[in-house]
C-alpha cells in the first residue's frame, strides 16, 4: 500500500514540475492571431507576385523596344543611303543641264547670247515659234527633272530626321524603363523583407501556441493524477482493501483525418504528361524572365512545361490568360492552368488532389503548393 501512495506523489510531483517549467504566457496566441498573420504573409506574397510579373512585362518591354531601336537604326542606315545616290543623280542632272545650255547658247567662237536673242534671230514666224517651243520643251523638262530630284533629297533628308527622333524616343523609353524596373526591386526588397519578418512572427505564434497546449496537456493529467491520489486516500482511510490502482491516462495527440478529395475527372495522357514533365523541374530556382530549366519565371515556366506535349503558349501570364476554354474553379482538372489576378500576374499548372505546381516568386524555387481555389481569379483548359 505503502509503495502504490509513493508512485502516486511521484507522478504528482513530476507533472507538477513540468507545470512549473512550462513557460506562462500573459498573452496568450489564438487561431485568430495566427491565421491573421497567415493571411498578412499571403497579401506579401501575392505583392511580390505582381512586382515580379511587373518585372517581367518590364523586361519583354525592354527586347520589343531593342527590336524596334535596331530596326529604326537599319531604316535610318538605307535612308542615308538613298539620300547619297538622290544627291548624286541630282549633281549629275544638273551637269547635264548645264551642258544642254551651253550648247544652245553657244554659236561657234562667238560670244554666249541669250535665249531672246536666240528667238529674235528666227528668220521667219514659224521658225521663232519653233525655237521657243524647243526651248521651252527643254526648260520645262529639265526644270521638272531638278525639281523631282531635289523633293526627293528633301523628303529623305526629312525621313531620316523623323528616323532620328523616333529612335531618340526609343531610346528615352528604354532609360526610364531601367528606372521603373530599378523602382519596383526597390519596393520588392521592402516587402521580401516585411515577408520575413511576419514569417518569423507565425513561427513564433505557432511555437507559443504548441508550447501552451502542452502546458495545457500537462496540467490537466497533474490535476487528474491528483483527483485519483485524493479518492485512493480517501478509500484507504475507510476499508483495509487496497482498491485497484488506476493507470494514469497518457494524452495522445491523434493527428486530424487528411479530407478526403474527389476527382472530377481522370486526367488525359497528356496532362500526365505535362504533369510528370512538370515536376522534373521541382527546386529549379525563380528567375525573372526565366523560360529555361536553368531558371523560371512563373509563366516561363508553364510554357516550357506545355512546350513537351506540343502546345505553345504565349510568354506572359496575361497573355496565357486568354488562351483556351475558361473553367470555374469546381471543374478543374489536371493539367488545367490557374491564374490569379486579372489580368493575370500569376499562373500554375493544377495537378489534381488540392495542389498546384508552380514558379512562385523571387528567392523560391518551382514547387507543389496546396490549392485555394479563393486566391485564384481564373481557369483555362488548353489541354484536349
Amino acid at each position: 500500500m505503502l509503495k502504490k501512495y509513493i508512485k502516486y506523489l511521484v507522478t504528482a510531483s513530476i507533472l507538477a514540475a513540468t507545470i512549473q517549467v512550462t513557460p506562462t504566457y500573459a498573452n496568450p496566441i489564438t487561431n485568430g492571431q495566427i491565421d491573421a498573420t497567415k493571411e498578412q504573409i499571403n497579401n506579401f506574397e501575392t505583392k511580390i507576385q505582381q512586382l515580379d510579373n511587373s518585372i517581367i512585362l518590364a523586361m519583354e518591354k525592354s527586347r520589343e523596344l531593342n527590336e524596334k531601336i535596331v530596326n529604326q537604326q537599319g531604316k535610318i542606315e538605307e535612308t542615308e543611303t538613298e539620300i547619297v545616290k538622290a544627291e548624286a543623280a541630282l549633281e549629275n542632272h544638273k551637269g547635264v543641264y548645264s551642258e544642254r545650255l551651253k550648247s544652245i547658247q553657244l554659236k561657234g567662237n562667238q560670244s554666249v547670247i541669250t535665249y531672246a536673242e536666240l528667238l529674235l534671230s528666227s528668220g521667219s514666224v514659224s521658225e521663232f515659234f519653233n525655237r521657243f517651243t524647243a526651248i521651252s520643251q527643254f526648260i520645262e523638262s529639265d526644270t521638272e527633272l531638278l525639281n523631282g530630284l531635289n523633293q526627293k533629297e528633301q523628303a529623305l533628308i526629312e525621313a531620316k530626321e523623323q528616323l532620328h527622333t523616333q529612335i531618340n524616343q526609343l531610346k528615352q523609353s528604354q532609360v526610364e524603363l531601367v528606372a521603373e524596373q530599378q523602382q519596383i526591386e526597390k519596393d520588392k526588397e521592402q516587402i521580401q523583407k516585411d515577408l520575413a519578418d511576419a514569417q518569423g512572427i507565425l513561427q513564433a505564434q505557432l511555437a507559443q501556441q504548441a508550447a501552451e497546449q502542452q502546458a495545457l496537456i500537462a496540467q490537466q493529467a497533474a490535476e487528474q493524477a491528483r483527483q485519483q491520489w485524493e479518492q485512493q486516500s480517501l478509500v484507504t482511510t475507510t476499508t483495509t482493501s487496497a482498491p485497484a490502482v488506476a493507470q494514469v491516462p497518457v494524452p495522445v495527440s491523434v493527428p486530424s483525418a487528411p479530407a478526403a478529395v474527389a476527382a472530377n475527372a481522370v486526367s488525359s495522357a497528356s496532362a500526365d504528361a505535362v504533369i510528370a514533365n512538370a515536376k522534373q523541374y521541382l527546386g529549379v530556382p525563380y528567375v525573372w524572365g526565366g523560360s529555361t530549366p536553368s531558371g523560371f519565371d512563373c509563366s516561363g515556366f508553364v510554357s516550357y512545361v506545355y512546350r513537351s506535349v506540343g502546345i505553345s503558349l504565349p510568354r506572359t501570364s496575361s497573355a496565357q490568360q486568354n488562351v483556351g476554354t475558361r473553367v470555374s474553379m469546381n471543374q478543374l482538372q489536371p493539367g488545367d492552368l490557374v491564374f490569379r489576378g486579372s489580368p493575370a500576374y500569376h499562373v500554375g499548372i493544377y495537378i489534381g488532389g488540392g495542389q498546384y505546381i508552380h514558379a512562385p516568386q523571387t528567392g523560391d524555387v518551382v514547387k507543389i503548393a496546396s490549392f485555394n481555389p479563393s486566391q485564384f481569379s481564373t481557369a483555362s483548359r488548353v489541354l484536349r
